[in-house]
């Protein structure tokens, strides 16, 4: 009887022991993820529909994978900000998508980590929205899959 009691508290405090584990190492990587949003601006493409740019910087020392479960979050005015999911990027679809991956040398090849977002790099996404003059765009916000969030309150501007 009491080898079935020890193994039971054995077996408990080794779950235990491995979920503390795991929590301390989504708490490192939490604190080693860090990104800033370079700049963005708008363009008019064709009547009513307009391309949000922005770029982005991971700054922190952790590579970011999961790329596909960031999302971006638009406010625009008093109004309630507009969700968007990773997908095409096109009108109505309520996504944003990414363009590529660039060192700040301008080096475009992805030899380490291909499609993963490496320190030092930045990442140029794309949002359309149609029927919407960005001009008054109040707040852009990048948030990764682990809830680290980059936010600027820059006004957006169009590019000439």
């Amino acid at each position: 009887m009491s080898y079935v009691v020890l193994g039971s508290i054995t077996t408990a405090a080794d779950t235990v022991s491995s979920a503390k584990k795991d929590m301390t190492l989504m708490q490192e990587e939490r604190l080693g993820t860090s990104i800033t949003i370079a700049n963005y601006h708008y363009d008019r493409i064709a009547g009513p529909i307009y391309e949000i740019h922005f770029r982005a910087l991971n700054n922190g020392n952790q590579v970011i994978r999961n790329i596909d479960k960031m999302d971006v979050l638009l406010y625009h005015g008093s109004d309630t900000p507009k969700l968007l999911r990773n997908g095409s990027g096109e009108v109505g679809t309520n996504t944003w998508k990414m363009i590529e991956l660039e060192r700040d040398s301008g080096w475009h090849n992805e030899v380490i980590n291909p499609n993963q977002w490496d320190p030092g790099e930045y990442l140029f996404g794309e949002i359309q929205v149609n029927a919407y003059e960005p001009t008054n765009v109040d707040l852009l916000d990048v948030i990764l899959a682990n809830g680290v969030k980059a936010s600027t309150t820059t006004a957006i501007y169009r590019e000439t």
